[in-house]
């Protein structure tokens, strides 16, 4: 199997078995990051195996992430923005539900999940998304569209059970495959993940405040 379809495979089973093992299964929130971190871990042995570069992952000095650390500003501002925006179009009991029913994310293990979530979740999505998908996919057009586009895909589970009106889903996913677009370029201006994964962290610390207000405040 050439590299292309490798990664494209990959990425497809990957989306689909998180999908499932969330929606369908429903287990733990805990049980569900040990399964995420089992199939990125396997994507990089696997993707040795097919020579993809693994290059982003090398850290350069900290002045060449100015462009990263601007755009986390925004990022964090925006999604406060489109949260006030779509939150007439949420059921709030709903996505209250899910966290301290479904998760089980109250107390303490609220606290432990957003840590992860800023840190190393967001590294992980970086990681999968610009590094293992964009960069090592070589016609950057369709890498750009495919990845942003399994991006936006990846997060339906989040999010698709929060509006009354599933018709408004098409606003957070579009939101979510310019927000790869925009991630992508980042990744491309040091070959790496790192300007696009700090303002990715900024994106999750915003989403942890609100809900920390919504749900156990």
């Amino acid at each position: 199997m050439e590299k292309k379809k490798f990664i494209i495979i990959y990425s497809l089973f990957l989306v689909i078995s998180l999908y499932f093992v969330d929606q369908i299964l429903e287990i733990n929130y805990f049980l569900k990051v040990l399964f995420k971190i089992i199939l990125i871990l396997l994507s990089f042995i696997i993707g040795k195996q097919y020579n993809l570069s693994f290059k982003f992952l090398k850290f350069k000095h900290i002045k060449n992430y100015k462009i990263g650390l601007l755009i986390s500003l925004f990022t964090f501002f925006i999604i406060f923005i489109g949260f006030m925006i779509l939150k007439e179009f949420m059921d709030l009991t709903i996505l209250k539900n899910e966290f301290l029913n479904k998760y089980q994310l109250d107390g303490f293990k609220f606290f432990i999940a957003s840590f992860y979530l800023i840190f190393i979740n967001s590294f992980i999505e970086e990681y999968f998304f610009r590094g293992f998908i964009f960069l090592n996919l070589e016609n950057k057009k369709f890498s750009n569209l495919f990845s942003s586009f399994i991006f936006a895909i990846y997060h339906i589970s989040n999010f698709q059970n929060w509006f009354t009106n599933y018709f408004m889903l098409i606003i957070p996913l579009i939101g979510l495959i310019i927000g790869g677009m925009i991630f992508n370029y980042l990744s491309t201006i040091n070959k790496d993940i790192y300007n696009s994964y700090i303002p990715h962290m900024l994106a999750d610390l915003s989403i942890v405040i609100i809900g920390y207000f919504l749900i156990i405040y």
